[in-house]
């Protein structure tokens, strides 16, 4: 996730409450057994309890920053932990591993920072390359409800605090959203106010554009690359999407 490189040592305390999707994905890496694949693992949020749950993990992030944080996280693991992952720096789209996998998974939207069909779709056919032929894979996208839709500009929105313990800083982070539904694209700017243990306040910002995609469209495009849906759900807790499911969770195996 190169898009978080200037800001890395934030990503952790960002994110630090997304623990929801964790117990479904080890389920199923443990179901599948090793070894597994994880597209976009940034510093391991995912990864590290995979691993913790005995499965052998290969970990794919175009981000050399953020796999330094995984790294520096790995080592606080004991051995038989350590000894199960393998991280790699590489792009999603087009990696070569020459290797097979019992289960690949790209969790919580990161595949939306493919934004381009072309990608999305290369991606789709390079996951197929690297998945057994009895394999499972797992795709996470928020689902583009109405309400969302609808809203060409947003106003630019509080999201949180967080405080980094080892350099002691304060960060106030906003949000400010513009949708091109003609292109299916969200430009999101994060901004950041941090404040330092003497209280002096620097300002930072972060760019992303993410693609948005509908729940047919997403199943047509991995069945077009070669998959086929096995599982739907609309959250981590395997409910029946509805309209105001928040994600679209598909779990496919390979479509011979």
């Amino acid at each position: 996730m190169a898009e978080y490189d200037n800001l890395a040592e934030y990503y952790d305390w960002e994110w630090k409450n997304l623990i929801q999707d964790i117990p479904l994905i080890v389920e199923l890496a443990k179901n599948a057994g090793s070894p597994v694949l994880e597209l976009a693992c940034g510093t391991g949020r995912v990864t590290f309890p995979v691993a913790e749950s005995g499965i052998e993990i290969y970990g794919i992030d175009n981000s050399s920053l953020m796999l330094d944080y995984a790294r520096k996280k790995l080592a606080q693991y004991p051995d038989d932990v350590k000894n199960n992952v393998k991280l790699i720096q590489g792009n999603m789209k087009d990696f070569c591993l020459n290797k097979r996998f019992n289960f690949i998974f790209i969790s919580f939207n990161s595949f939306l920072l493919l934004y381009k069909k072309e990608d999305q779709e290369q991606c789709l056919n390079t996951v197929r390359k690297h998945l057994d032929d009895n394999g499972i894979f797992y795709i996470d996208v928020y689902s583009p409800r109405f309400e969302f839709c609808a809203e060409e500009k947003s106003p630019i929105r509080f999201l949180q605090h967080f405080y980094i313990p080892d350099t002691k800083k304060v960060v106030l982070q906003w949000e400010y959203v513009e949708r091109n539904m003609a292109e299916q694209i969200s430009e999101i700017d994060f901004l950041y106010e941090e404040y330092d243990k003497n209280g002096n306040l620097t300002r930072k910002a972060r760019h992303l554009t993410m693609g948005i995609v509908f729940r047919f469209e997403m199943q047509f495009m991995l069945e077009k690359n070669g998959f086929e849906v096995i599982e739907f759900y609309g959250n981590y807790d395997k409910k029946r999407f509805d309209t105001k499911s928040p994600q679209m969770i598909f779990i496919c195996k390979k479509k011979f």
